[in-house]
């Protein structure tokens, strides 16, 4: 495309109980036609991680056809994302 896409990576704590494919669905949904590619590139259980919990993180790329995204409606749409998660998946934003 001729403007380039928003690549960010986030990682959520989620119940162990809870699958990868269920957080996709939950974060697809929250971003909508903007998400336009969405991968799981990590699932960690150990030190570190609450009980209970594991940690899965993910590569989110953001693009519209029309123009270049501004830097306040990335982190937007990254807010709806994780309140998505924690509202679909009892998870919560892995501060860095």
């Amino acid at each position: 495309g001729r403007f380039p896409p928003v690549r960010r990576d986030l990682a959520f704590f989620v119940p162990r109980g809870v699958t990868h494919a269920q957080v996709h669905r939950s974060l697809a949904g929250a971003a909508g036609e903007t998400l336009s590619s969405l991968e799981l590139f990590d699932v960690y259980e150990g030190p570190g991680t609450p009980q209970g919990m594991k940690s899965l993180a993910f590569a989110l790329q953001f693009q519209v056809p029309e123009r270049t995204l501004t830097e306040a409606e990335v982190l937007a749409l990254q807010s709806r994302m994780v309140a998505a998660v924690a509202t679909d998946c009892g998870g919560q934003l892995r501060e860095q």
